[in-house]
């Protein structure tokens, strides 16, 4: 977003969904492979490529409904890689961005298909994506990795993703 540029809230809105689906994409990256499919702590709970592919899923789902084609790839938790993963994610997060970008610019208060309307579902993609990248840094941590400094300023937003 440019300073001084006039209010443009479902740019604005489109923007931040484009950012926080992004960082995402940007958490798998930075992961070491070592931490991939790692036991999670304690032998409890999902791997963090389960993590990612219950994440992708849901992205997915949701698109599928609002009728995106072609739709996102699917991730086995079990199986998939990094770059797979980034992939996926990428391919899921430019579909809704289209179908909430289409939404907007027609004025329609729901994509067709889904469960809440526009501004709703966008908002609740993001703070599912966010719950969900918590509990990956957390399990990094857990296993052994910290993030860097220039990760965790990406991560809040204080520095501009690559």
């Amino acid at each position: 977003m440019v300073r001084g540029k006039p209010l443009d809230i479902a740019q604005e809105l489109l923007e931040a969904f484009d950012r926080s689906a992004r960082l995402a994409e940007y958490l798998v990256e930075v992961l070491p492979a070592s931490l991939w499919q790692a036991e999670p702590p304690r032998g409890e709970g999902r791997t963090i490529a389960a993590i990612v592919a219950h994440m992708q899923s849901l992205r997915r789902g949701f698109a599928k409904m609002g009728g995106s084609e072609p739709v996102a790839q699917t991730l086995d938790g079990r199986s998939n890689t990094q770059s797979e993963a980034i992939e996926a994610l990428r391919q899921s997060r430019e579909a809704l961005l289209e179908l909430f970008a289409a939404a907007f610019e027609q004025g329609d208060a729901r994509v067709k298909g889904m469960p809440r309307r526009t501004v709703d579902m966008l908002t609740y993609l993001m703070q599912h994506d966010a719950y969900h990248r918590g509990q990956i840094a957390l399990q990094a941590r857990e296993l052994g990795h910290r993030l860097g400094e220039d990760d965790v300023m990406r991560l809040w937003g204080w520095k501009k993703l690559p």
